[in-house]
């Protein structure tokens, strides 16, 4: 297995695709500082799975999408793309089947500015320095021999059956990212067990970075342990019995709730069974009570039947007679009009008669006034009896006339006073007849009242009744309930005697 290309697109200063072909056994990147030599050991990195915004020397993931320039756009997407050759090679007799990743050869061509397996060192002064080989080697031991039949068979770097794998890893500028392998979007778990034991990865000993080698060297034996157990190809089978141990904890712990479950299930199975039995039990009682609550129900209902015959009867009398009084105080109610009308009738004669003799009295008084103007003008007459002698007959004969129209007017007061008297002797008679009217229809109504009164009576007996019924089916569901607690004291008794 050896690295063949490496594809940049929108990744740091790389803001066009940038494709570094390696073909050459060593492939070196000169330039001075700042220039984005670092940037291709970064975009391994990234692409082999690298999650540390920090080791790759930004704030955060975002930062390895290209921002832009004075003259370009930012762009919206970073892709890295490593072009692995994986060809069927024999296991060699002591290497166990182990492939190495060859080094690549020199970049050509100005636009080609990242190696693809190496990293560049600088030194301070800005002087490239020699590029490291990114090979797997050894762990120092002499591995174990392959089994036969793995010598004789022909295996791949990597486990997938293509001459070509390519290793994708996208990343936008929403967040999104997706990994893909030969196009395909693949998770990050697999990728990293696909390069497991071969030394290609994110934190691999086949990228040594600046300050790496110093790490190396300064590491603690299990740091150094991780390396070497990397190296010798045990990684793998360490990750799987770690995640075989986790899984076998998982699955232990589902086992023990699974258990527990079946036995809380054993006790409700026990619960249940012994409710079943109670339930089966009830409603053998219950349809025994039914059967007696239904009896007892017949008889109250043959009871009540008779006794409402008898109510009914006796309301059907009650509303006969309230018909009755109903009708003859429809009856006075009438006649009471009809006196009402008599009485309207000589109210308005009576009103007539008080016209006619309040006329009659204006004409007195303008008789009475006549009168005195005439007798006023007597005296004035005799004071000129001397001076007018002929109008004193006159005067006479006036007199004459006014004393007889003034014997007219009397007796016609008279006939008037006597119309009166008579007109107030009928609305005497009429008031008394009328009083007695009301009085019978007070009788009457006390009457229909006292009718009422004995209806509502007999309705509040019937109420009385039919709470004393209810009263005597609650004492019947009493003694029902009674009697079954005797009989279940009666059947315990007989099992302990039969016991």
């Amino acid at each position: 297995m050896r690295l063949l290309k490496l594809t940049l697109s929108g990744f740091k200063s790389f803001a066009d695709t940038t494709e570094f072909t390696f073909d050459d056994a060593v492939t070196g990147i000169v330039g001075p500082n700042g220039c984005g030599k670092s940037n291709v050991v970064d975009a391994i990195k990234w692409v082999l799975g690298e999650r540390s915004s920090k080791s790759l020397r930004g704030t955060e993931m975002i930062d390895v999408i290209f921002a832009g320039s004075a003259g370009r756009k930012p762009s919206g997407l970073a892709s890295v793309k490593l072009t692995f050759d994986n060809p069927l090679t024999e296991a060699p007799p002591g290497g166990g089947g182990k492939s190495t990743m060859e080094p690549p050869a020199r970049a050509e061509g100005s636009a080609q500015t990242d190696p693809p397996s190496v990293e560049g060192m600088e030194d301070t002064g800005g002087t490239p320095v020699a590029q490291h080989e990114v090979g797997q080697e050894g762990a120092g031991g002499t591995p174990l021999p392959p089994a036969p039949a793995e010598r004789a068979r022909p295996r791949r770097g990597l486990p997938m059956d293509t001459d070509i794998v390519e290793i994708e890893r996208r990343l936008y500028r929403d967040g999104e990212s997706e990994y893909l392998v030969n196009g395909r979007v693949a998770r990050l778990k697999d990728i990293r067990e696909m390069f497991m034991d071969t030394g290609v990865g994110a934190d691999a000993y086949s990228i040594i970075e600046q300050g790496k080698v110093d790490a190396m060297l300064l590491a603690s034996p299990q740091e150094r342990r991780t390396i070497f157990e990397e190296a010798a190809g045990i990684a793998k089978y360490k990750q799987r019995r770690t995640e075989a141990q986790r899984k076998l904890e998982r699955t232990e712990a589902n086992l023990k709730t699974s258990r527990e479950q079946l036995e809380s299930t054993d006790r409700r199975l026990r619960l249940v069974r012994g409710q079943a039995a109670k339930a089966r039990k009830f409603v053998e009682l219950d349809q025994e009570f039914k059967a007696w609550r239904l009896a007892l129900a017949f008889e109250q209902y043959d009871d009540l039947a008779g006794r409402l015959g008898g109510l009914t009867s006796r309301q059907t009398l009650l509303q006969t007679d309230r018909d009755a009084a109903g009708t003859a105080l429809g009856e006075s109610e009438l006649a009471l009009g009809d006196f009402e009308r008599a009485r309207g009738e000589a109210s308005h004669a009576l009103r007539e008669r008080e016209q006619a003799r309040t006329q009659a009295t204006h004409a007195l008084e303008q008789a009475t006034q006549r009168k005195g103007m005439l007798e006023r003008s007597l005296e004035d007459a005799k004071r000129q009896r001397e001076v007018d002698s002929t109008r004193l007959t006159e005067l006479d004969t006036k007199k004459a006339e006014t004393e007889a129209a003034l014997a007219e007017q009397s007796e016609t007061l008279q006939g008037l006073q006597q119309k009166l008297a008579d007109s107030e002797r009928r609305l005497s008679t009429a008031t008394q007849a009328r009083t007695q009217a009301t009085e019978a229809v007070a009788e009457r109504r006390q009457a229909a009242s006292a009718k009422q009164n004995a209806a509502q009576r007999i309705e509040r007996e019937r109420n009385q009744l039919l709470a004393n019924i209810q009263g005597e089916s609650r004492r019947a569901e009493s003694l029902r309930e009674q009697a079954e607690r005797l009989g279940q004291r009666g059947a315990k008794l007989r099992d302990e005697q039969q016991g």
